[in-house]
């Protein structure tokens, strides 16, 4: 089937609109949290039926949203990835603090303070060090420079290695343009690492990431760290308060839906 000429490609969220999205989720954050207020007490309280049942929506949401962000890795289209990353975080953003009240003095609280590290990085990222980054290229001279005859013998032995993995991970692909996916993991996790770790030498040899500032070069791998570290507590959370209701009341009444009083 042959596709139209003119068919419409999908856009970039562009910063204007982030921008919008952003301040409307902190705007309907702090309007949620005013309202609660005149809500009876039983009510407001984070494991009310409400609350309780807007955290797991939320936390669903932010789920997703860790996912969405990953659509490149599975094939998918990365704009409409990253679109769906950010409209799904910042709704999830919204049930989440309706839900703690920003309660940051607990140890729940924590998770909040992650979160907001996490998006705080994220709009940083995009408005501020995408600049930076494009201005970097101009000055990257080094990068089309020859590199020594040591250099060059190492480099010629890492693609080769690398063409050789991939021909055993997907023929079909190019290393030219070849980044691992979700798939290649599931199908040939062993192999994957190995071209993985072979493509990290390759940077440490082109000496990519001391030709920008630190933020410039780890600001990725931090929020997925901090992104992961946020789930993994969320995970916890869920966990402790659902089926160890009684370790986490301790001498309070277990007034929240849980399924088992584990620890009291």
């Amino acid at each position: 089937m042959i596709e139209p000429l003119n068919k419409p490609k999908s856009q970039d969220l562009s910063d204007f609109h982030l921008i919008n999205i952003v301040c409307g989720a902190v705007i309907i954050s702090l309007i949620t949290l005013v309202t609660l207020q005149y809500f009876p007490s039983e009510l407001r309280q984070p494991g009310s039926p409400l609350l309780q049942s807007l955290a797991i929506i939320g936390s669903v949401l932010l789920l997703l949203s860790f996912l969405a962000i990953l659509a490149k890795r599975f094939g998918k289209s990365g704009k409409k990835g990253f679109k769906a990353h950010v409209w799904l975080a910042n709704i999830g953003f919204i049930l989440i603090i309706a839900h703690s009240g920003l309660a940051i003095l607990s140890i729940p609280g924590i998770l909040i303070i992650l979160l907001l590290i996490i998006a705080a990085l994220g709009i940083y990222a995009r408005l501020v060090l995408s600049r930076k980054m494009g201005n970097v290229f101009g000055t990257k001279r080094t990068g089309f420079s020859k590199p020594d005859e040591t250099m060059q013998n190492e480099l010629n032995k890492l693609i080769n290695y690398k063409q050789r993995l991939l021909k055993k991970i997907d023929p079909s692909a190019n290393e030219a343009f070849f980044s691992i996916q979700a798939k290649n993991w599931i199908k040939t996790p062993i192999l994957a690492f190995r071209y993985y770790q072979a493509v990290e030498r390759e940077t440490i040899l082109l000496k990519t990431r001391k030709s920008v500032s630190f933020v410039q070069a780890y600001y990725r791998s931090i929020h997925r760290l901090l992104s992961i570290a946020f789930l993994l507590g969320l995970i916890i959370h869920v966990i402790t308060t659902i089926f160890f209701a009684g370790y986490v009341a301790e001498d309070r009444h277990i007034y929240w839906w849980h399924i088992t009083k584990w620890g009291s």
